[in-house]
């Protein structure tokens, strides 16, 4: 808790939270991450790893977990978190900059990013980015703390459902959309 806060006073617009995601919050996201039993899931924005955890122990021992976060603080704590893990791989970096092997290789993207705190370019950036990282049919899922942006995510995501919880500082809206068949980026280029 103590390495998040210092994150989030150092850095509030990429933190984006006063508090680390609930546990409710958290098993309300690993639940619907492992529902389809994917053999990779792709985490971005890690934070101090409450999802992690979460993520950790719903999967398969066999499901791949990668993990993104931007923070070399958070990513600290991350390190000690996975050390003793398996089929876990953490990249400390942003996400734009994923490893290549990565590319259509991810069922399930979990993001804790803040979007309300993201201007709409670098929004439509890390979506794309998503798009791009999924399989055909892989499902993004993302908590917000309101559905402001639900309306961005639709354009790259077709809605599957969404949920709410108040057990959460502060109450949080998850979001759980499929990969939509044809590229963004080719409606993208049509204008």
């Amino acid at each position: 808790m103590f390495d998040f806060l210092k994150a989030a006073v150092h850095s509030p617009q990429s933190i984006g939270a006063i508090a680390p995601s609930s546990a409710r919050l958290a098993q309300m996201m690993a639940q619907r991450a492992v529902a389809d039993h994917p053999d990779v899931i792709l985490e971005v924005g890690a934070g101090d790893g409450a999802i992690t955890k979460a993520l950790l122990n719903a999967r398969r021992p066999e499901t791949t977990l990668w993990i993104c976060e931007r923070n070399p603080t958070l990513g600290k704590t991350l390190q000690a978190l996975l050390k003793e893990e398996t089929n876990v791989q953490l990249f400390i970096g942003d996400i734009t900059d994923f490893p290549p092997a990565w590319l259509g290789r991810v069922d399930v993207v979990v993001s804790g990013l803040p979007f309300a705190s993201f201007s709409q370019n670098l929004r439509d950036q890390l979506l794309q980015t998503f798009h791009n990282l999924l399989q055909p049919g892989g499902h993004f899922i993302a908590f917000q703390y309101t559905r402001l942006h639900f309306k961005t995510f639709r354009r790259y995501f077709s809605e599957h459902s969404y949920s709410f919880t108040f057990q959460n500082l502060p109450p949080a809206y998850v979001f759980e959309g499929v990969q939509k068949e044809e590229k963004h980026a080719y409606h993208l280029n049509r204008r």
